[in-house]
């Protein structure tokens, strides 16, 4: 029998229907230390995007890079989508030097995404109210949050960077419908520390019982904000960044450990309720 998570996924997000086509590139360009915005025109490639959905995308010709790499949607409308990426390795480099008018294979809409409903409060204080809804976001789990803030209503996104250098421009965030807090490594911008040090002064100041989490970024933070809601059993959804081969649930690079037994991240997830994992990674 599936979970309750697994069974949510399937019920809300089967009907969104994948493509792959060339799209020629209108922009791509470096918009602070950390991030690249690549934005390219596809009617199919938006159709049904919601937050949490990715793309996978040729970066150079069929044999260099050889797969595909993953990407979260940024920004989509009725036919412009925008990505946001940092340089991590050979694929994003060659990307980064990508043109305006340069063409590239992009598939998508894949996975599952992040869901638009949050559960009730159980406190007898807000006992008709949500629960406050918590997003977490460092290093390539910022594009796909900052998305869904823009989409829903959320009451904080919390943004863990290194430093001022790669803290987002506010022209990026003028649209997120949330009250955003930031931390930094060295304490040049926002609070001094990992971004959990935010999420515990929300759970201190809203309760822990008020409180529903949203998280994407490196696992080791994810990680950390799992182990912050086991603790104080805060319910919630993690995106799990993978190494993902082709997206479709066929090469089995991208498995995550559930009580269901080992998945696909890219089918199965990339969003999983945080009831459903058992073993996140590393």
């Amino acid at each position: 029998m599936k979970s309750a998570g697994v069974l949510r996924r399937v019920s809300e997000h089967m009907a969104v229907k994948a493509h792959d086509e060339a799209v020629i590139i209108l922009e791509n360009k470096k918009i602070n230390e950390k991030y690249f915005k690549l934005t390219f025109r596809s009617k199919k490639l938006a159709q049904g995007v919601k937050p949490g959905h990715f793309l996978m995308m040729q970066i150079g010709d069929l044999n260099d890079p050889f797969l595909r790499r993953p990407f979260s949607y940024y920004r989509a409308s009725a036919d412009r989508i925008e990505v946001l990426y940092e340089i991590l390795g050979y694929g994003t480099s060659l990307l980064s030097e990508k043109k305006k008018g340069e063409t590239l294979q992009v598939m998508g809409p894949l996975g599952n995404p992040f869901s638009a409903v949050v559960p009730q409060a159980q406190s007898q204080k807000k006992s008709s109210s949500r629960k406050k809804r918590v997003l977490v976001a460092g290093g390539v789990g910022v594009p796909p949050l900052v998305f869904f803030s823009e989409k829903n209503k959320s009451d904080y996104l919390l943004i863990g960077t290194k430093s001022k250098q790669e803290v987002m421009p506010k022209k990026e965030l003028a649209k997120v419908k949330a009250k955003v807090l930031f931390s930094t490594d060295d304490g040049s911008y926002g609070v001094k520390g990992r971004v959990t040090l935010l999420l515990e002064d929300v759970i201190e100041k809203e309760g822990a019982e008020n409180i529903f989490i949203q998280t994407c970024g490196p696992m080791p933070m994810m990680n950390a904000v799992m182990a912050l809601a086991k603790k104080y059993e805060i319910p919630g959804e993690a995106s799990l960044d993978k190494t993902m081969g082709c997206g479709v649930g066929v090469c089995l690079g991208c498995m995550v450990k559930t009580h269901e037994g080992w998945v696909p991240s890219c089918t199965e997830g990339p969003v999983f309720s945080f009831d459903d994992i058992v073993e996140a990674g590393v």
